[in-house]
């Protein structure tokens, strides 16, 4: 005969969202600030109108400076009188006041690198096609994430991955 035991439970907690479990992960491997740039990037390629977005390339973003690249003078004249405006739009987008200070250089914009990579014989490699039902699975799946600073990139792998099967 077994002694009688009390019954020891566990406290129960919430289910946590998967999406805090990510970000707390990559917090936690020291990707904070890829984060916070990723965010960024998002908050400029949204708010920001794209003949501004010609002319101007974001660098580097680091200790509250976002650091732009601009491509003449003039447009280094026209985006100083307009760091002010462009803090306050880039704040608002990214939800918190991250961006103190907007510091301009004159040099070579970064352009967007085309969709398409060469491979090893410089020909350009074809994209698998990606089933409609595997993209709809994704998109439910990382529905909770896309507001997340992350959730571009967990797209980007899933979509990597779905190619490669």
């Amino acid at each position: 005969m077994k002694p009688n035991r009390p019954i020891q439970r566990r406290a129960q907690t919430a289910p946590a969202r998967c999406a805090d479990i990510i970000e707390g992960s990559l917090q936690g491997l020291g990707l904070g600030r890829v984060i916070h740039h990723l965010t960024l990037l998002r908050a400029w390629d949204r708010a920001v109108a794209s003949h501004i977005k010609e002319r101007a390339s974001v660098e580097d973003f680091r200790g509250g400076c976002l650091y732009l690249c601009v491509e003449d003078p003039i447009w280094l004249h026209e985006l100083h009188m307009l760091r002010h405006t462009l803090k306050t739009i880039l704040n608002v987008e990214i939800g918190e006041p991250a961006i103190g200070e907007i510091v301009l250089r004159i040099g070579q914009t970064r352009r967007c690198a085309p969709a398409t990579r060469a491979n090893r014989d410089g020909a350009r490699a074809r994209r698998a096609v990606v089933p409609p039902a595997v993209e709809a699975s994704m998109a439910k799946l990382l529905g909770p994430l896309m507001d997340l600073p992350c959730g571009d990139a967990m797209q980007r792998f899933f979509q990597r991955w779905a190619r490669s099967e």
